[in-house]
């Protein structure tokens, strides 16, 4: 639904009724009413009166909890990603594991990554920031699943401890990046299966693996 959609069913007599809610669940309202915002318009025509009119509140509610439409934004992408956690199972595989994880990753991250790559030029304009500061922003104090899944594979013998550089451990996402950016229609899962074979297992599967 954007602003305009809002705004044409309150005019056409289907008022917007503010609700109320109460922490946790008022915020996470709130967050998804900005998610929703972005992922309609993206940052250009991002707007607390927009979340406000979606989320069916008044615009100091929301200023109340962020000072800025920049920190809202953020706030809605940390919101996303926490509100859909990626699943690591211990498959006793490194290869499986990698698919699965950097499969899943895609189809939860692909409308946030687009959302990055061409939609909040206004955001890095406001914040003197970039696309990959953003994304240190946004990923700050996290673990990464793809350092998690090779270190535990170490463990088991199927790579080298030595290989997993930060360089290494990076190839999953300048990968993801890198289709994300260039290809609007892919197989995913063959993709990733080609990457993984092709690329990064060769670099760190220890000599007594095939």
């Amino acid at each position: 639904m954007s602003l305009k959609s809002v705004t044409e069913a309150k005019e056409a007599g289907d008022p917007v009724v503010k609700t109320r809610r109460r922490g946790v669940a008022l915020e996470g309202a709130l967050l998804e009413a900005a998610w929703a915002e972005l992922l309609d318009g993206g940052y250009s025509a991002f707007t607390i009166e927009g979340v406000a009119l979606r989320a069916r509140t008044s615009r100091p509610v929301i200023a109340r909890r962020w000072s800025s439409r920049g920190d809202l934004a953020m706030s809605a992408f940390r919101h996303h990603i926490e509100s859909h956690p990626l699943t690591v199972p211990d498959e006793s595989d490194i290869r499986t594991e990698l698919v699965h994880y950097i499969v899943e990753l895609y189809e939860r991250d692909f409308p946030l990554a687009m959302i990055m790559w061409t939609q909040m030029d206004e955001y890095y304009r406001e914040q003197k920031s970039s696309p990959a500061r953003f994304r240190e922003t946004l990923l700050a104090g996290r673990v990464s699943a793809v350092r998690f899944l090779l270190e535990r594979a170490a463990e088991r013998g199927e790579v080298d401890a030595g290989k997993l550089t930060e360089m290494v451990m990076s190839i999953p996402a300048a990968f993801l990046a890198y289709i994300t950016a260039t290809q609007s229609d892919i197989a995913i899962r063959a993709a990733v299966e080609e990457m993984v074979d092709s690329i990064l297992l060769p670099l760190v599967r220890t000599k007594s693996q095939p």
